[in-house]
């Protein structure tokens, strides 16, 4: 006597039908879409990130810079005439500005030297204007100043002065040969999208050391 047929649910359980495949097919694609999509914000949130870190780097980096160069304006005396000029959108003075490492005595580190200084924005971009400071009546041609760009993207750069006296107050404009008591630099960026700087406050030395 033959084997009973085999059940419908028998048949079943030894493979999959092409509906359930298909099912299956869909439901994979639909669940690797959504990996892919999520990979891409992953990806793009993390280029942002990168970004926006690196931005704020840079600005500490110019922020260091700039209080650096305030704090260490030198102040004139009666043996060497020194004059602290300052603008609205710009200003001038001798200080101290730090040097490559390759310039550095024997190649052992960075070193620094004394210079005349212009701090300015132009096309965009605030830069750092410099040249060697001599103490000395220059007989020849002044030397070409060497620029070094700080910062890109900068609209403007705001500055005010507070007298170097206990009267007055923040005022726009300075030339004389005592720097004033604070310097305060504010960058304004191009793009409305960039975040506002909070205020750079400086002190100059006020002493001849």
């Amino acid at each position: 006597m033959g084997a009973a047929p085999l059940s419908r649910p028998q048949r079943a359980s030894f493979g999959f039908t092409l509906l359930e495949v298909l099912v299956a097919l869909a439901v994979l694609s639909l669940l690797l879409l959504g990996l892919i999509q999520g990979s891409h914000f992953v990806l793009l949130g993390w280029n942002m990130q990168s970004r926006l870190v690196a931005r704020t780097q840079d600005l500490d980096a110019v922020d260091r810079t700039l209080r650096r160069l305030i704090v260490q304006a030198k102040p004139g005396s009666k043996w060497e005439p020194l004059t602290f000029a300052g603008s609205a959108r710009s200003a001038a003075f001798t200080t101290i500005v730090p040097l490559p490492a390759n310039n550095g005595p024997a190649n052992n580190g960075p070193s620094a030297q004394r210079a005349d200084v212009a701090l300015v924005v132009d096309g965009h971009r605030l830069l750092l204007r410099w040249t060697p400071h001599i103490h000395a009546i220059r007989i020849g041609p002044s030397l070409p100043a060497s620029t070094t760009e700080l910062l890109d993207g900068v609209d403007r750069l705001e500055l005010s002065y507070w007298p170097a006296s206990h009267g007055g107050g923040w005022t726009s404009s300075w030339n004389d040969s005592i720097p004033p008591r604070l310097v305060r630099l504010r960058i304004v960026f191009s793009s409305p999208s960039q975040a506002r700087w909070p205020d750079i406050l400086a002190a100059p030395m006020l002493e001849p050391p």
